[in-house]
């Protein structure tokens, strides 16, 4: 016997871009994932992490270019 798969309704650009503008979601394959707010934790290690790359860049006195998704 076959099961039977549900119906998905994939989210088109129309539709992402009616969207509130506070909603935040992720789209994957047309497939919309609620974004949660990173955690304390999360903030504090990325932080830390970015505070240390800085400092190593820094002391070799290299060029960096940094890649940030979303800031703010």
């Amino acid at each position: 016997m076959l099961a039977v798969q549900p119906q998905v309704n994939l989210m088109t650009l129309e539709k992402y871009e009616a969207l509130p503008a506070d909603k935040r979601v992720e789209v994957f394959e047309g497939i919309i994932y609620d974004m949660v707010s990173p955690s304390q934790t999360h903030q504090t290690i990325s932080i830390e992490l970015s505070t240390l790359i800085n400092s190593y860049v820094k002391q070799k006195k290299a060029h960096a270019v940094y890649l940030m998704h979303h800031l703010m």
